[in-house]
């Protein structure tokens, strides 16, 4: 394996080098980020060209009965004062307000040339059983694509995109008990044991999104018949369960509040996905923005409620990838990366602490894999390992090196029931896994950053700490060794596994523009 070239590098190399030679535990080596962009921020990337999705997530079947007849039936539903949602469980967690970059339906702009399925209008479109069908969660989140499109370009065809998805589900809707539904007009099974979702079949997952979608046009055109479109919709997230009306919106026999992504009307009853529970919440979040309605607060705050409630006792697998749902209880290592993701955002959307830690948790049971750089390796033995998918060992290699060395990995992963390993790319390990080490095998630089806004607490027992800055080449430029005599606390903004150590980023005080390594004194709230 060549020794890697850059200079911060080679003084670690040294570091590490100079205690094995020594019969010393290995100093611990500053924190420095690799040359080149750093992309260790993007936690709720999975891949360019995959999107969250209902259907994806099942089996679509011809529909078993009349669709048509079964809407005319709904749509003779009529208002009715008791069937609004009432007596949910509401912790207090208060939407407050973002700015637009960091508002979460303002995100992943769409290109310019449309490549994914659609029709002569530019709406997104599903096929299946040699026919196209339309699906509206793909239309509301190529609509809001094209939205955040418009936001950056002032590009009216992003625009005119926009509102032609939104035009569909208007045009489709299915009115009952006062509000507006999206069909799909398709059966659709899920996992063993499940009931099928006879068409028409509706999400509140498609609700939430078609509302942050008619928010967004309401906003950006100032037309009257958005904010109709909204109203009407938002109205549907406030309905309880019914067993002959459109519904999306339930509350479980605990008491809390679900807007379902998989509704099953026969008992009333729905799988409580979670991805699907937070991209509707999302849908509220942006209607109180447009309105302030104290409508939207309550489900807001009682949709946050059953994600506080549910997500560490029905949701987490411990050092794993996390549930898809309650009904469908099997490991989603995509949808893991989502919910990472969501928590962190409800955390800047409530500022309630504990999504923070439950992104903190889901982060440290399988963070995201996609993490590459120069891992370090220091003079020893080191073995290599190939698995199954069950964990099992299905080869190994051992190399053993007389000094310190390097070589480039292109994952961070975790594997089942073990450790974290890095995949290496090159050298004599190249295709194998080695298991994380900190002053064995470390990967340099941030990975799998979490940044907080606003900041968390972090605090420090009696004793000595040192913090460590660099450049955004990766140069170690200074550290700071303070040792307090009394308990204190300090602004905490970020936090990484900073050269295979979990560091803390602060940013204000003694310490601001260091970031400290995980030790023992070290906690944060």
């Amino acid at each position: 394996m060549a020794p890697p070239a850059p200079s911060h590098v080679r003084r670690l190399v040294a570091v590490l080098t100079a205690g094995a030679l020594l019969g010393l535990a290995p100093a611990r080596p500053a924190p420095a980020a690799p040359p080149g962009p750093d992309r260790s921020t993007d936690v709720s990337v999975v891949d360019p060209d995959w999107v969250p999705d209902p259907v994806a997530e099942g089996v679509p079947h011809l529909p078993s009965r009349d669709a048509g007849k079964v809407k005319q039936q709904q749509r003779r539903e009529r208002a009715d004062r008791s069937a609004a949602l009432a007596g949910y469980a509401r912790d207090g967690h208060l939407p407050k307000p973002l700015p637009l970059a960091a508002q979460p339906t303002n995100s992943g702009p769409a290109p310019l040339v449309d490549r994914g399925l659609h029709d002569a209008q530019g709406v997104r479109m599903f096929n299946f059983a040699g026919r196209t069908w339309d699906h509206p969660v793909a239309q509301a989140q190529w609509g809001l694509s094209n939205l955040a499109a418009y936001r950056l370009s002032g590009d009216r065809l992003f625009l005119d995109r926009a509102i032609a998805n939104a035009q569909r589900n208007v045009d489709r809707r299915v009115e009952s008990r006062g509000a507006w539904f999206y069909p799909y007009d398709f059966d659709l099974s899920r996992c063993a044991g499940r009931p099928l979702l006879r068409a028409p079949w509706y999400s509140g997952m498609a609700q939430g999104e078609m509302l942050s979608l008619f928010v967004g046009l309401a906003e950006i055109t100032g037309e009257a018949k958005w904010r109709t479109a909204a109203d009407n919709t938002f109205l549907s997230l406030t309905l309880s369960a019914s067993a002959s009306a459109p519904w999306g919106s339930w509350v479980d026999p605990n008491g809390y509040l679900w807007l379902e992504e998989y509704p099953v009307s026969a008992g009333t009853t729905g799988e409580r996905v979670l991805n699907g529970h937070i991209f509707a919440l999302y849908g509220v979040y942006d209607y109180w923005r447009l309105t302030a309605d104290e409508r939207a607060v309550a489900v807001f705050d009682g949709a946050a409620s059953t994600v506080r409630r549910y997500l560490p006792t029905h949701f987490r697998v411990s050092r794993w990838a996390s549930n898809y749902s309650m009904g469908c209880a099997q490991p989603h290592v995509k949808y893991h990366q989502v919910h990472t993701a969501q928590n962190l955002k409800l955390y800047e959307m409530t500022w309630s602490p504990t999504f923070a830690t439950y992104a903190y948790l889901l982060r440290s049971d399988y963070p995201a894999p996609a993490v590459g750089g120069a891992v370090l390796f220091s003079a020893g033995t080191h073995v290599g390992y190939t698995f199954s998918s069950t964990g099992a060992v299905r080869s190994q290699k051992t190399l053993k090196l007389a000094r310190a060395s390097g070589a480039q990995a292109n994952q961070r992963i975790r594997v089942y029931g073990r450790g974290i390993y890095y995949q290496i790319t090159n050298g004599a390990l190249a295709g194998y896994l080695v298991p994380e080490a900190y002053g064995q095998r470390v990967l340099l630089g941030k990975a799998v950053e979490h940044r907080y806004e606003p900041t968390r607490v972090l605090s420090f027992q009696p004793g000595t700490y040192t913090g460590y800055a660099y450049d955004a080449s990766g140069n170690v430029t200074g550290s700071k060794r303070i040792t307090f005599s009394a308990a204190s606390i300090a602004p905490l903004g970020a936090t990484a596994w900073v050269n295979g150590q979990l560091s803390y980023q602060v940013t204000a005080g003694a310490y601001l523009g260091y970031w400290l390594p995980h030790t023992t004194g070290l906690a944060f709230t």
